[in-house]
């Protein structure tokens, strides 16, 4: 049996479509589809079953993706330690949100890129839930979050920095002036927050509930920009993490509110036992540098 039918059908197991399985490989769907059978026809079972748009695995499917997902992953390693190449080439897969992905890790990337050119990073942002759910499953190397320090059985988590979260209003908004704003200040105020289940949100929004605190009303959207401008036109307050702000506040177009609220960590998230190649290594080398 040709190996490679076994990285499409990781692949497929992964992405739940042979369309994104052939982009991601580099061959036509006929071709992805073409493997999937032989492998069918080899073991004598039905792999995928179709769910709506996406394919999914079969009872038979998951006992073999266990298999394979242990065969991959040394097939790699073993590639990688054989390898001398000083342009290391492969395949990092890196989870994030998208505050880390704007503001703090660009600068990482590309310092790994431009030592290896050929190297392969696909970096996907998504909600905290989410990249943990990835993380655990193998869908992300690695995941660089801003949150609340994480704790799970499988998971070692590393924290690179405290991140401070400030509650911002137009430069001209009456908290501006005040000493010390307290939570019940909020109940006649808008607030501008990002979509649900996001940790800002969720941090705030546990705020509130501990302080029994109803506001006037919340405007939601997904992204950071949409946000601050809201903000920077009076249309209400928000919590967002400093490093997202810092740039509009120097320019006068945002306002700290004076308001003490708990800070979150910048971490780095990875499989407990997960092997480690040496782009990861080194990418994770690079950012875990005080």
């Amino acid at each position: 049996m040709d190996v490679s039918y076994l990285y499409t059908f990781h692949e497929v197991a992964k992405s739940g479509s042979y369309t994104q399985t052939a982009e991601e490989l580099g061959y036509a769907q006929s071709s992805v589809t073409a493997q999937i059978k032989k492998l069918e026809e080899h073991y004598q079972v039905k792999l995928f079953e179709r769910v709506g748009r996406k394919m999914r695995l079969t009872q038979p499917g998951e006992q073999l993706h266990a298999y394979v997902f242990d065969i991959v992953k040394l097939l790699d390693e073993a590639e990688a330690q054989l390898r001398k190449d000083t342009n290391l080439k492969g395949t990092i897969r890196i989870g994030t949100g998208e505050t880390v992905a704007a503001y703090y890790i660009t600068p990482y990337i590309k310092k790994l890129k431009e030592k290896h050119p050929e190297l392969r990073i696909l970096l996907e942002s998504g909600q905290c839930r989410n990249l943990i759910g990835g993380t655990i499953d193998g869908t992300y190397d690695v995941t660089i979050l801003l949150d609340r320090l994480q704790s799970h059985p499988d998971l070692k988590v590393i924290p690179l920095r405290e991140e401070e979260m400030v509650l911002i209003s137009s430069p001209n908004h009456p908290f501006t002036t005040l000493t010390k704003l307290e939570l019940k200040d909020l109940e006649k105020e808008t607030l501008i927050l990002t979509e649900e289940g996001c940790s800002y949100r969720v941090l705030f929004e546990q705020m509130l509930k501990n302080e029994s605190i109803q506001v006037k009303s919340v405007i939601s959207f997904s992204s950071l920009e949409a946000i601050k401008q809201c903000v920077a036109d009076g249309l209400g307050i928000a919590l967002l993490p400093r490093i997202a702000v810092e740039q509009d506040i120097q320019r006068g177009r945002l306002a700290i509110v004076p308001f003490h609220q708990p800070g979150m960590y910048i971490q780095l998230v990875y499989q407990e036992r997960k092997w480690i190649s040496e782009p990861l290594k080194q990418f994770m080398s690079l950012i875990d540098r005080k």
